[in-house]
């Protein structure tokens, strides 16, 4: 192989290993997600608790805490490498306000269905369910969340319910900016110049051959 041509790909494929960086983009309710799948594809922890602790009236704790425009909310049990359950979405989205009262409302985000009020529940279930907010969703299934925005902790963590006092079970967020690698013009030209110069090396040995 051409040296020039040898030093195109190697370029390529630097290039694509720096720009096409691994990305993890849950859509709707996810269950038993290693923690290093999350962290390794974008995200960062931002706030974590046991069950038993208060998020806030407003869930101030948690929303001064993680201020980026993508916010994820889990939950394990207390320091396991396993996220038993999480969904994620927009900040300013699951955090709309649908009214404290057991109305039934919910925001189609992401994939789930999200629901936040102040002084009295932040939570989601997954795509098309509905919830029983009384004041956190007591409606059966295993792909629901529900914190109490008061001075309780958190209700439940899937099929796990009753856990307003709990230190076995912890809820943990996490957040990113939401950008995505996108290659700059002059990497989009080098790649370019590398797919040209690795078509013709194929093209030699076709005639070679």
């Amino acid at each position: 192989m051409p040296r020039k041509a040898a030093f195109a790909a190697l370029a390529l494929v630097a290039v694509f290993s720096s720009s096409a960086q691994a990305q993890y983009n849950p859509f709707g309710v996810q269950q038993n997600v290693a923690v290093s799948t999350v962290t390794g594809g974008g995200w960062t922890q931002c706030y974590s608790a046991t069950m038993a602790v208060s998020i806030g009236f407003n869930a101030e704790n948690v929303l001064n805490a993680c201020t980026q425009n993508e916010i994820m909310m889990s939950g394990r049990v207390t320091g396991s490498s396993t996220l038993l359950l999480l969904a994620a979405g927009n900040r300013a989205a699951v955090t709309t306000n649908t009214g404290a009262s057991n109305n039934g409302i919910t925001n189609t985000v992401n994939g789930a269905e999200w629901y936040f009020a102040p002084n009295w529940s932040w939570g989601f279930a997954q795509l098309g369910a509905s919830v029983n907010k009384f004041e956190c969703d007591t409606n059966a299934g295993d792909q629901r969340m529900c914190l109490h925005t008061f001075d309780l902790g958190g209700f439940r963590i899937g099929a796990v319910e009753d856990l307003n006092e709990s230190t076995d079970y912890e809820k943990v967020f996490y957040q990113r900016t939401g950008a995505t690698a996108v290659p700059e013009p002059s990497s989009v030209a080098l790649m370019a110049s590398g797919l040209i110069a690795m078509g013709g090396i194929i093209r030699r040995r076709t005639r070679a051959a």
